[in-house]
């Protein structure tokens, strides 16, 4: 088995198990314990996973990148998600977008005429003014480094709301939930999948298995896009 499909074997079973022995890995992969040690070692390096002692876990993350940092990271991949999920927008629909730079891509691809736009993604706004898209934005307090609203009037204000479609933005997923670094965020995210007929969650792949301790939703509660698949 190759070093690449080492690497994807070791993180779906962490997946699924959330805690691996090294003895349960060498004896599935086929490998020496020194040969181990460098895969984990690489993994750990990358930020996937925690060594511990005996074995690993997965990484439970702390940081996010701001929006200005983050802008420009996996770009094409991005662009391809963008594209997909603008194909779902019809006529007439009353959409959400949430804040993020996945999000703030679709908003390029957008066809669909006569809809209209709820956001909490303040960086959003321009290029929804310059498409000339009718939006709403949510009020609330302003979170300045990932650049959207949040907080009880941003979320009392979706209760307003019956939406066609939700497209949300995530830090990170696995195969069970998709994950946020900020708690009132993942409650914003929530509630807007709350408020919508569908939803979607627009991650490229290098999101797949990153944790973080906000949870905002399970994944069969909306369908994933990513450029891949």
């Amino acid at each position: 088995m190759i070093f690449e499909e080492r690497l994807d074997v070791i993180l779906a079973t962490l997946n699924k198990e959330k805690k691996i022995s090294n003895r349960y890995l060498t004896q599935r992969l086929g490998i020496s314990e020194s040969t181990l040690r460098r895969d984990l070692d690489f993994l750990e390096d990358e930020g996937k996973i925690k060594r511990v002692h005996g074995g690993a876990v997965l990484t439970i993350n702390q940081d996010e990148l701001s929006f200005s940092d983050n802008e420009l990271t996996n770009l094409e991949a991005k662009k391809a998600i963008s594209k997909k999920a603008s194909k779902l927008i019809k006529d007439k629909m009353l959409i959400f977008i949430d804040g993020g730079s996945t999000t703030n891509i679709l908003i390029d691809y957008i066809e669909a005429r006569d809809i209209k736009v709820v956001t909490n993604g303040i960086t959003h706004l321009g290029k929804l003014m310059e498409r000339k898209i009718p939006t709403s934005i949510l009020g609330g307090e302003i979170k300045i480094k990932t650049g959207v609203s949040l907080g009880p009037i941003a979320m009392e204000e979706l209760n307003n709301y019956k939406f066609d479609l939700a497209f949300l933005g995530s830090n990170g997923f696995d195969g069970d939930f998709y994950y946020t670094a900020d708690l009132n965020e993942a409650l914003l995210k929530r509630r807007a999948k709350q408020m919508s007929d569908v939803c979607y969650v627009l991650a490229d792949s290098s999101k797949e298995n990153l944790l973080y301790h906000s949870k905002i939703c399970r994944r069969e509660d909306c369908e994933l896009i990513r450029e891949d698949k």
